[in-house]
C-alpha cells in the first residue's frame, strides 16, 4: 500500500513539474514575441523605408517633372546581416538607413552634398532603360543589390551580384560607383 502511495505521490509530481515547464515555457515564448515587437517598435528601419518609396515628385516640390524623369533613386544593399538603403532625391536631399536601426539622415541640408546629389540623381535617367516596372518593392537577397528608380509613372527596379558591380563586371558597375560617392559624402558630413 505504501508503495502504491508513493507512485500517486510521485506522479503527482511529475504531472506538477510538467504543467510548471509548460507554462513557463508558454511565458518565454510570450516574452520573446513581446521583446521582438517590441524591438520591432523601436528600430524605424522598415518605417522609413516605406515613407521614402512612397515619396511622390509633387510632395518633395517636384511637380513639374516629366512622368518619365527620375526624382529619386533608392538603393539598396544586402549587408551581412541585414541591409543598408541609401535614399537620393532630385531634390538633393539624402539619407542612409540601415536595418541595424542606425543610419544617417539629412546629409542633403549640408549645400555641397544637395548639389552633388542633385546631379547624380539628375544622371541616373541613363539607367533608367535597364530597369523593370515592379509594385512593391522588395529587400535585397544576399549577396545583391537593389537598384530602385522613383518615376512618376512609377517604381522601376534592376537587381546585380553586389560581387559583379565591385569588380566592374556589370553595366552598373558605373551607377553603384555613384551610389558610393553619395555613401561617402553622407558619412562625411555625418563625422564632421
Amino acid at each position: 500500500m505504501v508503495k502504491y502511495i508513493l507512485i500517486v505521490i510521485v506522479a503527482i509530481i511529475a504531472i506538477g513539474v510538467f504543467i510548471s515547464w509548460t507554462n513557463k515555457t508558454k511565458k518565454s515564448a510570450t516574452e520573446k514575441t513581446q521583446l521582438t515587437e517590441k524591438t520591432a517598435d523601436q528600430n524605424p528601419y522598415m518605417e522609413m523605408r516605406k515613407m521614402a518609396f512612397s515619396a511622390k515628385a509633387d510632395q518633395i516640390g517636384l511637380e513639374d517633372i516629366a512622368e518619365d524623369k527620375v526624382y529619386g533613386m533608392i538603393t539598396e544593399m544586402a549587408m551581412n546581416p541585414g541591409s543598408a538603403s541609401v535614399i537620393s532625391f532630385l531634390t538633393g536631399d539624402t539619407s542612409l538607413y540601415l536595418s541595424s536601426g542606425g543610419g544617417f539622415i539629412g546629409a542633403g541640408q549640408h549645400e555641397e552634398v544637395r548639389e552633388m546629389v542633385t546631379q547624380k540623381v539628375d544622371g541616373f535617367q541613363k539607367y533608367l532603360s535597364k530597369a523593370k516596372k515592379i509594385d512593391e518593392p522588395k529587400l535585397p537577397e544576399e549577396g545583391k543589390v537593389n537598384f530602385n528608380f522613383l518615376t512618376k509613372n512609377g517604381l522601376y527596379s534592376v537587381t546585380e551580384n553586389m560581387a559583379d558591380l565591385e569588380s566592374g563586371k556589370s553595366e552598373l558597375s558605373s551607377l553603384f560607383q555613384e551610389v558610393n560617392e553619395i555613401i561617402t559624402q553622407i558619412r562625411l558630413k555625418s563625422d564632421g
